[in-house]
């Protein structure tokens, strides 16, 4: 038992590591989606600054060029941290199932101790009992 204990206590830190790591990847999309709605809403800033001043128009092209490239940058990286976050997801899943294996045997193992416990408890309940039946029987005999 003591052999499942330390794979589950290994398992359970195996298993927060992944997990803390599944949380970053989480935090970096959300920075990245964020600075994407920044820039997006930048350029509708800069789309009604143009519109009201004629002469900020020539600057909008290249302006607007650069936010949707880096957007495009952006929308990649958000793609490249999805699948890592999927490849992450299945080995999260793989030591969430390997952990509850340990755990199951572990469970098995205390329920077969309990049983032996209880069998070996039974075993003297019952041999006290035949022994206060003979004494009993003996006892009639030599009345």
């Amino acid at each position: 038992m003591k052999g499942l204990l330390t794979l589950i206590k290994l398992s359970k830190r195996s298993l927060d590591e992944l997990r803390r790591k599944m949380v970053s990847l989480e935090n970096q999309k959300a920075q990245l989606l964020q600075a994407s709605a920044r820039l997006k809403q930048e350029l509708q800033d800069e789309i009604v600054m143009a519109s009201r001043t004629p002469e900020m128009g020539g600057f909008f092209g290249g302006f607007s060029k650069r936010i949707q490239k880096r957007q495009l940058d952006i929308a990649d990286e958000v793609d490249k941290l999805d699948k890592q976050m999927e490849k992450l997801n299945l080995e999260i899943v793989e030591a969430f199932s390997e952990l509850k294996k340990y755990e199951i045997a572990l469970d098995q193992a205390k329920q077969r101790e309990k049983d032996k416990v209880e069998k070996r408890e039974n075993l003297m309940l019952d041999e006290i009992a035949e022994q206060q039946y003979h004494r009993r029987k003996d006892k009639g005999e030599s009345n």
